[in-house]
């Protein structure tokens, strides 16, 4: 399950990797305010967003009562741990699998398989993933299949911000979809050229897709005559 934002959206247009990903996770969300609004524009007019850093709470409390063991994987050293006793915390009940943290490289195959067998061995129905954008899109993609029952969400910086180490923007800022400039406030010097990229290229995707389906439209109207009958 992956939760977009407009980054995400904007590698998925320069990487046929990254897009495949998207294309096979079982479920896409609107992680971002923009995302919902462009799908909106799209003529979804039901779509919301769905934040990777509220759905982690959610989606805990949601299955208490089902007994869904929930897995954390990734984050920083002892994020993953600190993360599964934080929601430990604010969920009683909640079935902890485990948590552990990823190594900053690609799993060998031996790494991978040790993996798939703790995750089996300790019934995880639900797993949460920690990484950055791409790296757990691909990370999914890769090891899921390997995976049947299980459930893997990509929650990327969902891991800092409810284990308190990043704050989240205010809500006034979240509502009008400009979480994105209060990081950018936040961490200038990280942020500022991925930034002065992503921004003005979704812009531009959005406004070609709503030029693009107008056309279409235009051209297969009933008045511009070139709809064939069947």
């Amino acid at each position: 399950m992956v939760f977009r934002d407009a980054h995400g959206v904007v590698r998925a247009q320069d990487d046929p990797v990254i897009m495949a990903a998207h294309d096979a996770a079982l479920l896409v969300c609107a992680d971002g305010r923009p995302i919902a609004w462009a799908g909106r524009l799209r003529g979804h007019k039901a779509i919301a967003q769905v934040p990777g850093i509220e759905s982690v709470e959610f989606i805990c409390r949601a299955g208490v009562e089902a007994g869904w063991r929930h897995f954390f994987l990734g984050g920083g050293p002892g994020v993953a741990e600190k993360l599964a006793r934080e929601m430990s915390a604010r969920v009683p009940g909640l079935a902890v699998a485990g948590a552990e943290t990823l190594p900053y490289r690609p799993l060998t195959e031996l790494e991978s398989q040790a993996l798939y067998e703790r995750l089996r061995a300790n019934g995880t129905q639900i797993l949460w993933i920690g990484l950055s954008t791409p790296k757990q899109e691909l990370f999914m993609q890769a090891h899921t299949p390997s995976l049947p029952g299980v459930i893997a969400m990509g929650v990327g910086a969902a891991f800092d911000v409810n284990t308190g180490a990043i704050p989240r923007a205010p809500s006034l800022m979240t509502r009008l979809g400009l979480e994105w400039l209060y990081r950018l406030i936040r961490e200038p010097g990280r942020l500022r050229a991925r930034y002065a990229e992503v921004v003005p290229r979704f812009v531009a995707i959005v406004a070609f897709d709503r030029i693009r389906r107008a056309k279409h439209a235009t051209e297969t109207s009933p008045a511009s005559g070139n709809v064939r009958s069947v």
